[in-house]
């Protein structure tokens, strides 16, 4: 587990050991910063058969399952619109109220949280207050402003931190890594810990702040984006947000980052950067909704308007 994540693994272990263990968490991290190493650890101990000190023993038949597990129950959002169907928690309730298939708890996780609606959200507070015997109901959010206080007053909050440089420059001095190399994951992707855990994932994040980079120098956007032709539309996507994000906030002080100095200003204006967002969010919730997507049409596009604002910048 990363090393900012550890006070708040501690928090929850200490709920898990306390006379009356919660039965509804909501896991709240601050916006960009990934909290799945938590909440996938918390999933996978609740469901385990035999935890050892309090963590999952990896042996047991449920620790075993390494696809779908027939006693997680995931809500997520759903379609164009990105909420969270109340008949979604319908069916999810229903199933809560049925026998686990491995004869242990059964766990609901539903993410992000501050995608329930008024419906979906009023759905869940009886099942949440009362939960059947031996399920348990994990929220995740990086908006808790945005969930019901009938509903936050139901959940044992643990609040998750952002990564300290202190902290990130040892443990790259522990791993061996470069600690540029965690500030450009940090910055693109929010998951510093990339550069070792998904190095292809950080290789197309870098590839496309470098793609960015190349058109704001003049070159053919049509030319760049044939290199990206197989290339996850979601990640692109979300490294392409984060790259206006930083331009925006460049605009408002002279914090330095990976993005800008990789990307020489002057930069488009704010205006310019949150139209080109709103471009990006189409792609992106498309993605997260499993349309299916064509790559190369839809970073064509990008890239496009990408060098159509950066020549409002050069005159």
């Amino acid at each position: 587990m990363s090393p900012w994540l550890a006070s708040s693994w501690r928090l929850v272990l200490e709920g898990l050991q306390s006379k009356a263990a919660p039965h509804a968490w909501c896991i709240v991290h601050p916006p960009g910063v990934i909290a799945s190493e938590l909440t996938d650890r918390l999933v996978r101990l609740l469901l385990c058969l035999n935890p050892i000190n309090h963590e999952p023993c990896d042996q047991c038949a449920s620790c075993q399952i390494r696809e779908t597990h027939p006693d997680l129950v995931l809500i997520e959002p759903e379609g164009a619109a990105g909420m969270i169907r109340v008949d979604s928690i319908r069916n999810s309730i229903h199933i809560a109220y049925t026998t686990a298939s491995m004869g242990g708890q059964r766990v609901v996780f539903v993410r992000p949280a501050d995608c329930l609606n008024q419906a979906s959200s009023n759905a869940l507070l009886k099942v949440v207050e009362e939960p059947p015997s031996g399920t348990v109901f994990i929220f995740q959010t990086a908006l808790p402003g945005k969930l019901l206080p009938t509903l936050v007053s139901r959940l044992r909050m643990v609040k998750v931190p952002s990564p300290t440089l202190e902290i990130l420059e040892k443990t790259s001095q522990s791993l061996g890594i470069s600690l540029d190399d965690m500030m450009l994951a940090e910055t693109l992707l929010v998951e510093p810990m990339a550069v070792k855990t998904d190095p292809e994932k950080f290789a197309l994040a870098r590839d496309v702040l470098t793609a960015m980079a190349r058109i704001r120098n003049g070159e053919d956007s049509q030319m760049v984006v044939k290199s990206f032709a197989k290339t996850d539309a979601l990640i692109a996507s979300v490294v392409m947000e984060r790259v206006c994000e930083k331009l925006i906030r460049a605009q408002f002080d002279d914090a330095s980052n990976p993005v800008t100095a990789t990307l020489a200003g002057p930069y488009p204006s704010v205006a310019l950067l949150y139209q080109f967002k709103e471009r990006i969010a189409e792609v992106k919730k498309q993605a997260q909704a499993g349309i299916a997507v064509n790559v190369g049409l839809a970073l064509g596009s990008l890239f496009a308007a990408w060098g159509f604002i950066c020549t409002k910048v050069q005159g």
